[in-house]
């Protein structure tokens, strides 16, 4: 089974083909990863105006209002959206690790109980 069947819903699975779209934008997750980059979209943006009121003003400080309000401020902003966008990634990728291996450590316990009581008869050894 792949990631993305996991993602579908059996509900979703005849449904229309934009409700399908829409179903990965439930997770949470995905809803915090699109906030993030459209924080680094914005700081671009921010990037650009602050270029362009830097590049018509001719009297050098007078560019510097710009350049620390814009410039730094989206510097601020990209470093920001990264930064929680690293460790947005880190928790998930550690959430999916645990769960994969609380699930081993039931089938382990669930295996364990079943050799102790004895209800599972163990296959008969090859004899050399």
């Amino acid at each position: 089974m792949t990631d993305t069947e996991t993602l579908v819903t059996p509900e979703v699975r005849g449904a229309s083909p934009l409700r399908r779209l829409a179903e990965p934008a439930r997770d949470p997750g995905v809803r915090s990863g699109a906030v993030l980059v459209g924080l680094a979209v914005v700081a671009f943006v921010m990037f650009g105006l602050a270029w362009r009121g830097v590049a018509r003003t001719v009297y050098v400080p007078l560019q510097m209002p710009w350049l620390l309000s814009g410039g730094f401020m989206a510097l601020a902003l990209l470093g920001l959206a990264l930064g929680a966008g690293s460790i947005h990634l880190s928790r998930r990728d550690n959430a999916i690790h645990r769960a994969a291996f609380e699930d081993f450590v039931h089938d382990t316990a669930e295996l364990a109980e079943v050799l102790r009581t004895g209800r599972l008869s163990q296959p008969a050894r090859k004899r050399r």
